[in-house]
């Protein structure tokens, strides 16, 4: 109550509680401190206050604290004494960091190690570089890139490691670099948590992608997946965003691009989508290149399930699966047009020729051709040279319905 008389009042590191129970006599008072510290970037002071005197900031150049007892003038003015030699060391940390310019700041991180066996922060700068040009960045995302680490090497960022990406961003405007790049570097570990946002801006989606696309195939790679509720290097929250860009900010993330840790992003992703997992994971059996067309695949099938196209996929689809087994064993490299003795296998070949189904109405005129394949056709056929042709167009039918996904993994 005694904060609330005071106007609106901020307390993001959540030091209420803490400070409740180390009083006895809990009092709130107000201070003030120089409007000349005002030029601190606004998390600079915020951090200053919270980080070192649980202090709560009321805008401006106003302060709340917690006392308890004494002569409230002079615990008052005890308490500004002491913010104000805290934003003094905050002020002469920011501008020995930007004195020395943030293009150099990117130079000296460059010799900080990024992860042991994965290089110095000049690799994974070079790596962000790369995978943000994949990712189809613009030249502000690329340049946002080039600088995204250098505030690792400054010493704001040493005091306060919640300020990596922020300080960034102020360094980099403060270099005159467009608002586009600064935004960028701010928003590249968007969303950090379940509820937060993604990026705002295209530059900055990139950015984070990449950002996350990096840190988890690097770690995979050196083999630090995950094991139980150990998770050291925050894989789970960096899959779970880089799903979340690649769906809510229709970033192209290539499945191909994920290596090692395909298998774990893409887990990520069944929690993600309000569809029945059954048809995420059918969906991620599917030809789909990049993470967001699992998605909308694995949404368009549930979408279609009751439909009568989808039935008929689903039918032909299963009958050439059931087979399959023994086809990959039997079957022959290619099909022979002359080992193809009755119509309805040769109707078959020909609707499969140049066939590219994308769409489940593609595989919906397919199907009727599969039907009438295994009504008409003895695929075990004697001759061993027929049945290996008959095999191979069996499972040339699932590989063509298998581009939409695993229907089998679909209960019906």
């Amino acid at each position: 109550a005694g904060l609330d008389a005071l106007g609106p009042w901020h307390d993001p590191l959540d030091k209420l509680d803490e400070v409740v129970y180390l009083v006895e006599s809990p009092r709130v008072q107000e201070g003030s401190f120089d409007e000349r510290f005002l030029r601190l970037p606004e998390r600079v002071i915020v951090l200053t206050m919270q980080s070192h005197q649980r202090y709560f900031p009321l805008g401006g150049n106003r302060f709340a604290f917690v006392a308890n007892g004494g002569d409230p003038e002079v615990v008052r003015s005890g308490n500004e004494f002491v913010l104000r030699g805290r934003l003094e060391d905050a002020e002469f940390t920011f501008e020995r960091d930007v004195e020395v310019g943030v293009d150099e700041l990117a130079k000296r991180a460059g010799a900080i190690t990024y992860l042991k066996g994965a290089g110095s922060f000049a690799d994974k700068t070079q790596r962000l570089v790369d995978t943000v040009r994949s990712l189809g960045g613009d030249e502000h995302a690329l340049e946002a890139a080039r600088l995204a680490k250098a505030d690792q090497a400054s010493e704001l960022v040493r005091e306060f490691p919640e300020l990596e990406g922020h300080i960034g961003a102020t360094y980099a405007k403060l270099a005159g670099r467009p608002d586009e790049v600064a935004l960028a570097i701010d928003e590249q570990y968007l969303p950090d948590s379940a509820g937060a946002p993604i990026p705002e801006t295209p530059a900055g989606r990139v950015l984070a992608a990449a950002d996350k696309l990096d840190h988890l195939v690097t770690a995979f790679g050196l083999g630090h997946a995950p094991t139980g509720s150990r998770d050291p290097y925050a894989l789970r929250r960096a899959a779970i965003g880089l799903n979340r860009l690649a769906l809510e900010g229709d970033v192209p993330v290539q499945r191909s691009q994920l290596g090692a840790a395909q298998e774990f992003v893409e887990d990520r992703l069944e929690g993600l989508l309000e569809v029945p997992v059954e048809f995420v994971r059918a969906a991620r059996a599917s030809a789909a290149p990049d993470l967001g067309g699992v998605a909308r695949l694995a949404q368009s099938l549930h979408a279609a399930e009751s439909t009568p196209e989808f039935d008929a996929v689903h039918t032909a689809y299963e009958r050439a699966h059931r087979l399959a087994g023994k086809a990959e064993q039997e079957a022959a490299a290619r099909v022979d047009d002359a080992l193809l003795e009755e119509g309805a296998e040769r109707e078959l070949a020909q609707a499969l020729e140049g066939t590219h189904i994308d769409e489940l109405a593609e595989a919906a005129k397919l199907a009727p051709h599969v039907n009438r394949y295994f009504d008409e056709v003895l695929v075990m056929a004697d001759d061993a040279q027929v049945r290996a042709n008959r095999l191979r167009l069996l499972l040339d039918v699932r590989d063509a319905l298998g581009r939409l996904g695993d229907f089998s993994l679909i209960p019906r």
